[in-house]
């Protein structure tokens, strides 16, 4: 089975605002997890952030308030994707640690 990004269908946009348990998710244990574990949540803990940033770039330079509110969506969905991985660093981890791990 592989993954072709060409004929997924996407999860509609009401289907992925999160409640607040699917949101707080456990940290990992530094001492327990792999260095992969680490590198994948620190990527997409910046992936994620970019994404926002983009997308509320391109809300600003746009005159269409149609488009403006579909971006405003896409972003909150994004922004508690973003806030669930960013959570799953641990609270000890240091800005060193997560600076040489990335």
């Amino acid at each position: 089975m592989s993954l072709n990004p060409f004929k997924e269908k996407g999860t509609p946009l009401g289907k992925q605002i999160r409640s607040w348990k699917q949101i707080a998710q456990l940290p990992y244990k530094k001492q327990e997890v792999d260095a992969y574990t680490r590198c994948r949540v620190i990527l997409m803990n910046g992936i994620e952030m970019n994404s926002i940033l983009f997308s509320h770039n391109f809300a600003r330079i746009r005159d269409d308030n149609e488009l403006k509110g579909i971006l405003a969506n896409v972003r909150r969905a994004e922004s508690q994707q973003q806030t669930t991985i960013s959570w799953l660093n641990p609270h000890d981890q240091t800005v060193l640690e997560t600076t040489i791990a990335y």
